[in-house]
């Protein structure tokens, strides 16, 4: 098993946070979007490019394995250029395709390689091994998918099979990694492939398949999904700004003092800024300014001016739209007043960490009331000062620690940050973005 990059001693000292602040971001593309415009933009034999492309450790994962599939991939600073040989011209003996530390790619790519009949193994770090794999293998398995994993977990080995055969399939769980991995074996099937949701989950796949001219149809009356192999073309995509790494930017401008900023050209997706919608809830100062469509997603503006919010009643049926936003809104919760309840939270236990308990541990570290009932977390908040020296785990999660970076907008001391590095999953150089709040060092 590998050792996963991100165990090493780098940490952060941040500290002065600062007041009336006026700043204007653009951010690296977004994530989830960046993945799926390299590998369904490469099913289709053709020449396209992929503009605002994030260059993040998960996307560069996906890159390099996408090049190993043989799919030729030229790099300009965020602008990548890439030919596809379609994936009827994929290399089927790959190998092994390392996914690092990128659940998105080990669970794409496992619709990809079951519907090629791949002879490939997925390997990756010692935090991915530790993330569920059976919910993908057992729908492939009823396609036809010859695939074992290691009792639920990578690695996963793949043997040439016969062309997988199309079902219909009702998620266990809220997940749009595990619908994205059957849409996309479904779209190489024999035969229709409908998968159905008890809640809905992002739909950039469902987006970026019908960008691409599949036959793709959603209904919304039944929450639904069906696809089946069909022509698709070639197309460029821009990658509109990363709307979670937008989440630890308003956080700062939310909790600082006479804070306003402007976020350009960020996604606007319906199922991805839902945290928003709570936050204005919570009583935060939030306005958008919508710029257009891009590649089948809305894009716009977004300004935050620092807010005195309040604890609210976050459901369940709200939390796969808010899955990556939970640690900082957890946070802003902890200077919020009134008592902040986040329900159906045991997703939040097979990320990068398990984040309910580094939620927790975090919070209890600042001086914060907090507790698990059931499935439930609640965070007894309120609007004030600290003034100490705190020192947070990252628990080698990217999200929990941007996260509780923010808790220095509300700290008169200095807090630091244990393996800082982990951010460079998501949002690398983010100290760049974010000395625009405060003063931060690196501490080895």
């Amino acid at each position: 098993m590998k050792k996963w990059v991100g165990d090493s001693v780098l940490r952060v000292k941040i500290s002065r946070p600062k007041s009336n602040i006026e700043e204007s971001f653009t951010l690296y593309g977004d994530k989830s979007i960046a993945h799926r415009a390299l590998i369904l933009g490469a099913l289709p034999k053709g020449k396209y490019k992929i503009i605002n492309f994030p260059l993040n450790r998960d996307c560069m994962t996906t890159l390099k394995c996408m090049n190993k599939l043989g799919v030729i991939i030229r790099q300009e600073n965020s602008t990548l250029y890439v030919s596809s040989p379609g994936y009827e011209g994929f290399n089927k003996n790959v190998g092994t395709l390392d996914c690092e530390n990128s659940g998105t790619t080990v669970r794409l790519l496992s619709g990809v390689l079951s519907g090629i009949g791949a002879e490939c193994t997925l390997i990756g770090d010692s935090s991915l091994s530790k993330r569920p794999m059976s919910r993908i293998e057992i729908p492939l398995l009823k396609m036809g998918a010859n695939i074992e994993s290691n009792n639920g977990y990578i690695p996963i080995n793949f043997k040439e099979c016969a062309v997988l055969e199309g079902i219909t399939y009702e998620l266990p769980v809220a997940s749009a990694q595990v619908k994205s991995c059957i849409l996309i074996a479904g779209f190489l099937s024999d035969n229709n492939t409908t998968v159905i949701e008890k809640v809905s989950t992002r739909d950039h796949t469902e987006r970026i398949f019908k960008y691409l001219g599949a036959d793709i149809f959603v209904n919304s009356n039944s929450n639904s999904i069906s696809i089946s192999r069909s022509k698709i073309m070639s197309k460029d995509f821009y990658i509109p700004g990363d709307i979670s790494s937008a989440a630890f930017i308003i956080a700062c401008a939310l909790l600082g003092e006479n804070c306003k900023v402007t976020l350009k050209n960020v996604l606007l997706n319906d199922g991805r800024i839902k945290y928003i919608t709570l936050l204005k809830k919570m009583g935060a100062l939030i306005s958008i300014k919508e710029n257009g469509i891009v590649n089948g997603e809305n894009i716009g503006d977004i300004s935050v001016v620092s807010s005195k919010m309040y604890g609210i009643e976050i459901e369940e049926d709200i939390i796969p739209s808010i899955i990556d936003e939970i640690p900082v809104l957890a946070v802003i919760s902890a200077f919020s007043n009134g008592t902040t309840s986040i329900h159906g939270i045991e997703e939040l236990k097979y990320k990068e960490s398990n984040r309910v308990e580094s939620i927790i541990k975090n919070l209890r570290n600042i001086g914060i009331e907090c507790n698990i009932v059931n499935d439930t977390i609640i965070i007894h908040g309120n609007d004030s000062i600290i003034d100490k020296t705190i020192s947070f785990e990252s628990f080698n999660d990217h999200r929990i620690a941007m996260a509780f970076m923010a808790v220095a907008m509300r700290n008169k001391g200095c807090i630091i940050i244990n393996n800082w590095e982990c951010t460079d999953v998501s949002f690398p150089n983010a100290i760049c973005y974010f000395n625009k709040f405060f003063d931060i060092r690196n501490v080895y």
